[in-house]
């Protein structure tokens, strides 16, 4: 079932939220402003239904969204390097510089402040928000995208997010969704480092202190930091003990790269019973602890404070662009960016075997 709601205006244009809903109790609510996806409801193991994401207590704090709250993020997630590159065999490209000498989350004119044409779709066992935006060429960023997203949510208790762009000219995309996700809700446990957290990973990216990847990556095996190969409490070794945690304001702002066939990993909060497996068509999970944040942000149910959520932003590898193998965000006429990340929810009551190890 899905339901619409008018909420107001932004910058003059109506603001419309979507509910899904499935008969199980799970609810994904999303806006047609940034694509944001705004509230995850879902019963833990007591039944109690709670939004399992972070979510502005004011509405209209969600038309700047300083900390990103649920959106949609594009052209290109992450930071690019003093806000320019060079394609293979192409031109240079200069963007906007909205952090400090970097362009971060495709600027400001990024997908997280546009306003998406959105398609429900009713069926049986799942439903669809069909998510659409044409995206001209500006600020350096060249080509044409048609961009789709596909948000959708079955009887298996199972969101999935489907990205796909295509360009007349030869561009960057590299897509991702910018939730927070607390399991237990802020109301009840206001930060995140009692979850637990696996992936599939053998190793993390390295970050400078403007936490651009330095093209160096450390061994998870190596680090117990970063070592999430085994279901862990992510604040069981600290949150600023090691210097790359230090450069990112205390906490993780890291780029984990998937080992194996299988991109895989998982979020667990044993107090709400709630876990999340989720999977993806990427090669690596950006996870980001909300380190840095303005204190004075009410958020449902509580209040904005380091470590109150943790982001899972599946994408290819921040900065790609200045790799050894840029063409994985490469979008040209011909050349789609084609994505997809699975989000499934289950708790005690129903819950699959959870594998604790990735060794």
């Amino acid at each position: 079932m899905i339901e619409n709601e008018k909420l107001g205006a932004f910058r003059g244009l109506e603001l419309w939220e979507y509910t899904m809903k499935n008969t199980h109790g799970m609810e994904v609510s999303v806006l047609n402003y940034g694509g944001i996806i705004r509230r995850i409801i879902y019963p833990d193991k007591f039944n109690y239904k709670r939004n399992r994401i972070l979510a502005y207590e004011d509405i209209s704090l969600y038309e700047e969204n300083p900390m990103f709250l649920g959106t949609v993020i594009g052209r290109v997630a992450g930071r690019i390097a003093n806000a320019s590159c060079h394609l293979p065999n192409g031109p240079s490209l200069h963007f906007e510089k909205n952090e400090g000498t970097c362009s971060l989350h495709g600027g400001d004119g990024g997908f997280h402040h546009c306003f998406w044409h959105i398609i429900p779709i009713e069926e049986d066992r799942e439903d669809r928000l069909v998510l659409d935006h044409v995206d001209l060429e500006h600020d350096g960023w060249p080509g044409n995208l048609n961009v789709r997203v596909t948000y959708s949510l079955n009887e298996s208790d199972e969101f999935r997010i489907h990205y796909h762009a295509d360009s007349n000219k030869i561009g960057l995309c590299n897509m991702t969704s910018h939730m927070y996700f607390n399991l237990d809700g802020i109301g009840a446990s206001p930060t995140i480092l009692d979850h637990e957290l696996s992936l599939q990973a053998d190793c993390v990216q390295s970050v400078d202190a403007k936490t651009i990847p330095t093209g160096q990556f450390i061994s998870c095996a190596d680090e117990k930091i970063f070592d999430f190969r085994t279901l862990r409490r992510i604040g069981e070794y600290g949150m600023d003990a090691h210097l790359q945690q230090k450069l990112v304001h205390g906490g993780y702002d890291h780029a984990f790269r998937f080992a194996g066939k299988e991109h895989i990993g998982k979020l667990l909060s044993r107090k709400s019973g709630i876990c999340v497996d989720f999977q993806t068509s990427e090669e690596s999970v950006v996870v980001y602890t909300c380190n840095k944040v303005q204190s004075k942000i009410l958020l449902e149910e509580g209040k904005l404070i380091p470590h109150a959520g943790i982001a899972l932003e599946t994408q290819a590898l921040p900065d790609r662009i200045h790799s050894e193998s840029p063409e994985r965000v490469i979008i040209a006429l011909g050349r789609p960016y084609d994505s997809e990340t699975v989000f499934s929810f289950s708790n005690i009551r129903n819950s699959r075997s959870i594998p604790l190890l990735f060794l």
